[in-house]
């Protein structure tokens, strides 16, 4: 890596945690050069994120580890929350299958083993360099990208080139304060310890089967199964605990004594944490980007913390990308935080809702809220969708900001041929921008859109059946999820982007010509203006 070879990587990546591994993978199947640094040589140690959604499931299939990960993962159970009365006040499920994407909504899983895969996808990929034991002491800019000041397990700096940044470097990012950007807050800020446990086998039947939201003035505390013999509590500190970095063991079990005592369980790590809730205001920094913890914190009440931080690595990665090989201008960058800002402050006033819900300390107000939550649900609770809750992208490089743009397109169970066997869509396809029409495309139509499609590198499927039309593959899926996508949105062709977003959709046919023709305007690429005459 020599000073005097300008820009010998894409792309260098500050962090090695899953957004970084996650973005280093996605971007290293693309055949880009990247460098991934790292201080620490190991797997961070404490608790964090335990639980997962399907639109990360579909990132990890892409990566190539989803059945990997499979023994480690586990689908989410029902969270009841339990009002100060000890019943509930609200149910939250993911609704029977066929889902939407393929994967189930939400799964709990085993973090140290996720990690351990994906550094493992990353490391065989030969486009991708990690070193570990190695921190980025500096900064700049330069002619062509940027210049990181590395210093190494031997203590030498060198100096590497990369015509982009992206700091993974999480929530006390170092690269974020050596650029000076801040962090907006999003006004929520609560002491929490986070404990992870081992049950015995013998215990485990009489533990509660699914999640439980302890909604208790008292002691607010969250429940979760996880995979096979792994329970997860969260406690609210009390003031006089607030300040705490550690909790003694003793004090751990005496929180625990509800549920476990040491001859049942032990403790496998723990943590305390402040639950707050922050945004950056400006996400990127001439050739450096940020993402995951760098860029974003949440509490974790509706587990999507890592969740949202492996959207950024989707959303940035395909961007990057095309930019790096010269298919769009290098604006098309600043698209990323404009649709990720908005999106992740959307997803932190869900979350903050939810949490001021389980975090009601007083008494009176506990009972109103109880109250009121059971009123608005007519007197009984009734189950709500988890994935519900998730808001799509309402700005940036979306057709408009009408459903369904900015959502996740489905990923169908199909059938490539008649004697095919199932799979999921996505693995059959090559990843970019894709045209998905209702019905099988004339020879006119092709002809008539080929100069946007080749433009915008798409791919025209079908849904007219296992078999091809004028060189297009028709897919005949399984469960009719994308057929009644299509019912519901009225619409009769959608045009997705590599990250699997809605760009937009059609209503007729006829309608496709000026769709393409407005996507390629909004990325800066050619023949917009020709496809408008």
């Amino acid at each position: 890596m020599s000073s005097t070879n300008p820009a010998p990587f894409d792309v260098a990546i500050v962090g090695f945690g899953p957004v970084g591994a996650a973005l280093a993978a996605l971007l290293g199947r693309r055949g880009r050069r990247v460098v991934v640094f790292d201080k620490s040589e190991t797997v961070y140690p404490l608790p964090r994120a335990f639980a997962l959604d399907h639109e990360a499931m579909r990132t990890f299939q892409e990566i190539g580890i989803a059945d990997t990960l499979a023994p480690h993962t586990m689908r989410y159970r029902p969270t009841l929350y339990l009002g100060q009365d000890g019943e509930p006040i609200q149910h939250f499920d993911m609704g029977p299958a066929p889902w939407p994407l393929a994967w189930a909504p939400s799964y709990t899983f085993n973090q140290p083993a996720l990690e351990a895969t994906l550094r493992a996808a990353v490391q065989g990929m030969s486009h991708v360099q990690v070193q570990l034991g190695s921190e980025v002491t500096g900064l700049r800019e330069a002619e062509g990208g940027a210049v990181l000041t590395v210093a190494g397990r031997d203590g030498v700096p060198q100096e590497v080139h990369a015509r982009y940044v992206v700091a993974c470097d999480g929530g006390t990012s170092p690269t974020r304060k050596r650029l000076g950007l801040p962090l907006r807050s999003l006004e929520f800020d609560e002491p929490w310890i986070v404990v992870d446990m081992r049950i015995d086998e013998a215990k485990l039947a009489q533990l509660p089967a699914t999640n439980i939201q302890y909604c208790n003035p008292a002691r607010p505390c969250t429940y979760v199964v996880g995979p096979g013999n792994h329970r997860r509590w969260e406690f609210l500190l009390l003031p006089h605990e607030a300040e705490q970095r550690e909790m003694p063991t003793d004090a751990i079990w005496q929180l625990l004594a509800p549920w476990v005592a040491p001859g049942e369980a032990s403790i496998w790590r723990a943590a305390t944490y402040r639950f707050h809730a922050v945004v950056l205001e400006q996400w990127r920094r001439g050739p450096v980007l940020l993402a995951g913890d760098s860029a974003h914190q949440m509490p974790p009440f509706l587990a999507q913390g890592m969740c949202q931080g492996l959207r950024d690595a989707t959303n940035l990665a395909w961007k990057l990308d095309w930019v790096l090989t010269g298919r769009a201008p290098d604006s098309l960058l600043d698209s990323y935080g404009s649709e990720r800002g908005p999106q992740v402050q959307d997803v932190t006033a869900t979350v903050k809702r939810l949490g001021q819900i389980i975090c009601e300390r007083d008494l009176a107000k506990a009972a109103e809220r109880d109250r009121q939550l059971r009123a608005l649900q007519g007197g009984q609770v009734r189950m709500q969708l988890r994935q519900s809750l998730l808001p799509g992208i309402h700005h940036g490089l979306i057709d408009s900001d009408t459903l369904p743009a900015g959502t996740p397109f489905p990923q169908p169970v199909v059938h490539a041929q008649a004697d095919a066997p199932a799979r999921m869509l996505d693995d059959l396809l090559p990843n970019g921008f894709l045209l998905v029409l209702r019905d099988a495309p004339t020879a006119g139509q092709l002809e008539q859109w080929a100069n946007a499609l080749a433009s915008l590198h798409a791919e025209v499927i079908h849904l007219g059946g296992a078999a091809q039309s004028h060189g297009v593959q028709g897919f005949a899926e399984q469960d009719g999820v994308l057929a009644g996508w299509f019912a519901q949105h009225g619409c009769a062709a959608a045009l997705v982007r590599p990250d699997h977003i809605v760009f937009g959709a059609a209503e007729s046919a006829a309608q496709i010509a000026a769709l393409l023709a407005r996507a390629c305007k909004a990325l800066g690429v050619a023949r917009a203006t020709a496809l408008q005459g």
